[in-house]
C-alpha cells in the first residue's frame, strides 16, 4: 500500500488540518484544505456584530461630542492638529476631512484594528488619558481580530506575535486590554547573558469580565523563561510558539486577582527569570539586546538594563528597529566607564520595536606562574 503522505500543517496556529473524506473513506475531490478551521481561515468573527441602528446613532454622537471638546481643550486648528498626528505618529495619523467628520458625527473609526490605533494616536497627540475616546467607539471599543499573516507571507517580529496571540486567543475567549504603560529591567550575569527581569504594566480593560493577560517573551532555545514573584495577577499556562525550529516566542498566562470591568485599570508586576533546559548547556543568546515590541501607542515605555560590576559590558547602544521586519533604524551610544545600570525612557512611542543592545567582554585570564601551565 502507498505510503500515507505526512499530515499538513495549518499555517496560522500550527495544528493539523484534518482531511475532508467521503462517506467511502477516500478524500474529496478538489483542493486540499490549508486551514485547520474556519477562525484561522477568517480571522475572529465573533465580534462582527453591528449594533442596533438607534444604539449605533447615539454612540456616533457621543463619540462626536468627546472628540469635539478633546479639539477644543488641545486648542489647535484641525490642520495644526493634523500637522501633529503627521510629525508624532507618521504611521497612523488622521487627515483634516477625518477629524472634521469625527467631530461632526458624519462618519466614525471603523471597527478595526488600525482605526483603534488611529483613535489612540489621536488621543495621545490631545493629551487624553489612554483609552478616553476608544471606550466612546461606536460600536465598542472591541475589534475583530482579522487573519494574521502567514509565515510564508510575513514573518517579521509584528507577525510572529500576531500568529501567538491568534493561538492563544482560541484557549480563553478575547480578552483585550491596553496597556497604558510598560517598565522592564533586566539583569545580566557575569557571561552578559540575562538572568532574570522584572516587567510592570499598567492595563486598562476594554470590555467586562477581563480577568487574565498574555506575557510574550522571546527567549533562547536553551533557556527556559519561568515567572514569579507576581503582584496583582498569578502565573498560569505557557504556550510556546508553533512551527519554528530555532529561538521562538512564549506566551505566559497572568491570571489577574480580580476581574476588570470596563475602562477600569490595573497594575500588574512579576519577574521574569531565564533558568537553563533540562540537558543543555547554558550559553549567551546569540543576540545580546533587550528589544521590546509596542504594537499601538501607549503612555510610556521604560527600559532598563543592570550590568554586574565585576563584568561590565563593553559597550551599550539604545537602538530603535521596525515592526515589520526588524531592520534596526538608529542607534545612540550610552556607554559610560564605571556604570552598573542604563535606562531608556521613551515617551509617547510610536508602534516600533525599542531596546538596548550590548557587547560583553571576555574578562581576562590571570597569568600563570612560572614553571605551570593554565588549566
Amino acid at each position: 500500500m502507498p505510503a500515507h503522505p505526512p499530515a499538513r500543517r495549518c499555517p496560522i496556529c500550527g495544528s493539523p488540518v484534518p482531511e475532508l473524506l467521503a462517506p467511502d473513506g477516500r478524500r474529496r475531490r478538489g483542493r486540499p484544505r490549508v486551514f485547520c478551521s474556519s477562525r484561522c481561515r477568517l480571522g475572529d468573527r465573533r465580534l462582527r456584530v453591528e449594533p442596533d441602528p438607534a444604539r449605533r446613532r447615539r454612540d456616533v454622537a457621543a463619540f462626536a461630542t468627546a472628540v469635539r471638546a478633546g479639539i477644543a481643550g488641545h486648542g489647535s486648528a484641525l490642520r495644526d492638529l493634523a500637522d501633529e498626528l503627521v510629525c508624532a505618529y507618521p504611521s497612523l495619523a488622521s487627515g483634516v476631512a477625518t477629524l472634521s467628520a469625527w467631530q461632526s458625527g458624519s462618519s466614525s473609526p471603523p471597527r478595526t484594528a488600525i482605526g483603534r490605533d488611529r483613535v489612540l494616536a489621536l488621543e495621545r497627540v490631545l493629551g487624553l488619558p489612554l483609552g478616553e475616546l476608544v471606550l466612546r467607539m461606536p460600536g465598542g471599543p472591541l475589534v475583530p481580530a482579522p487573519r494574521p499573516p502567514t509565515p510564508a507571507q510575513q514573518d517579521g517580529p509584528a507577525a510572529r506575535r500576531a500568529r501567538l496571540a491568534h493561538l492563544v486567543g482560541g484557549f480563553g475567549g478575547s480578552r483585550q486590554v491596553l496597556v497604558i504603560s510598560l517598565a522592564k529591567e533586566v539583569l545580566l550575569d557575569r557571561a552578559g547573558r540575562p538572568r532574570c527581569a522584572r516587567v510592570t504594566a499598567r492595563v486598562r480593560a476594554l470590555q467586562d469580565g477581563v480577568d487574565r493577560l498574555w506575557y510574550v517573551d522571546g527567549d533562547d532555545p536553551r533557556l527556559r523563561p519561568l515567572v514569579t514573584a507576581t503582584s496583582g495577577c498569578r502565573p498560569g499556562r505557557r504556550v510556546p510558539e508553533r512551527g519554528r525550529a530555532g529561538p521562538g516566542l512564549v506566551a505566559t498566562e497572568l491570571v489577574l486577582d480580580r476581574s476588570l470591568g470596563p475602562g477600569e485599570r490595573c497594575e500588574v508586576s512579576f519577574l521574569v527569570s531565564y533558568e537553563p533546559r533540562a540537558g543543555t548547556v547554558p550559553a549567551r543568546p546569540a543576540e545580546p539586546v533587550l528589544r521590546q515590541l509596542v504594537i499601538r501607542p501607549l503612555e510610556s515605555l521604560d527600559l532598563g538594563l543592570s550590568v554586574d560590576p565585576a563584568a561590565p559590558p563593553g559597550a551599550v547602544l539604545a537602538c530603535r528597529w521596525r515592526p515589520r521586519d526588524g531592520a534596526e533604524v538608529s542607534r545612540r551610544e550610552l556607554t559610560l566607564p564605571g556604570c552598573r545600570s542604563y535606562q531608556v525612557v521613551v515617551a509617547d512611542p510610536v508602534p516600533g520595536s525599542y531596546g538596548l543592545r550590548w557587547a560583553a567582554v571576555t574578562p581576562a585570564r590571570l597569568p600563570s606562574r612560572s614553571g605551570t601551565s593554565a588549566a
